[in-house]
């Protein structure tokens, strides 16, 4: 096997291990000697695996103790890629992609099913969206916020895991498309528009407002280019 090629085939290995529930979260991965012994690998070639591990937040080295898997929570598991798909434009249209289908299955159930609690709050939020239309880091704050409560709305557990992971891929896009004061002019007018639908309790209208920002969104993207 290529040199190159062995960490990445030593982390796919313990990756399988992981799968298969040999190794579980909170475990304690056996002594560096030890492991290498048993992976048939010399002792960098295995750090260099783990050191892979560990930026992928699958394993937590910590110094002194040793090697723990970690709590492999979907969120902090695609915690690093947002860099990657930041700079990788089929990656990121397919984050696009998944949003749509997320963020619209939100919506829809939202306007069936959101309390009168989470209509205020929504309500709220684009007020404050308002005041803070000059402020980006702000605004975008708000908007992920905004999108949130949605999909708490919706009630739908599965949906939920799925938004949770991205709002953090997305991250790399919400900087891209919210800089421009315009766009956060627009992203205001939508979030008005979904916001007066789901209060009708307009499933219909609330699909055809969320879809017709998360269009905006994109053209946005496109304007500011792509890597």
């Amino acid at each position: 096997m290529d040199r190159s090629t062995l960490p990445e085939e030593i982390a796919s290995r313990l990756l399988d291990l992981i799968r298969a529930k040999s190794l579980r979260a909170g475990d304690r991965l056996p002594a560096e000697r030890e492991l290498a012994a048993t992976m048939h690998v010399s002792r960098p070639v295995l750090r260099e695996a783990l050191r892979a591990l560990s930026i992928m937040k699958v394993v937590d080295i910590r110094q002194g103790a040793g090697t723990f898997v970690t709590a492999l929570e979907p969120q902090q598991l695609v915690s690093h890629l947002d860099f990657v798909f930041s700079k990788d434009s089929v990656a990121l249209a397919q984050v696009l992609e998944t949003r749509r289908v997320v963020e619209l299955g939100n919506v829809r159930l939202a306007a069936q099913r959101i309390s009168a609690t989470q209509l205020a709050r929504l309500s709220a939020i684009v007020k404050e969206l308002r005041v803070a239309v000059d402020d980006a880091d702000r605004f975008s704050s708000l908007d992920i916020e905004f999108h949130d409560v949605i999909c708490e709305a919706a009630d739908n557990f599965l949906l939920a895991q799925f938004m949770r992971i991205i709002d953090t891929l997305g991250r790399a896009s919400r900087e891209r498309s919210g800089a421009e004061r315009q766009f956060r002019q627009r992203v205001l007018r939508d979030h008005g528009r979904i916001l007066a639908a789901i209060s009708a309790h307009d499933s219909v209208a609330a699909v055809d407002a969320m879809a017709a920002h998360l269009d905006q969104v994109e053209r946005a993207l496109a304007k500011a280019g792509r890597p």
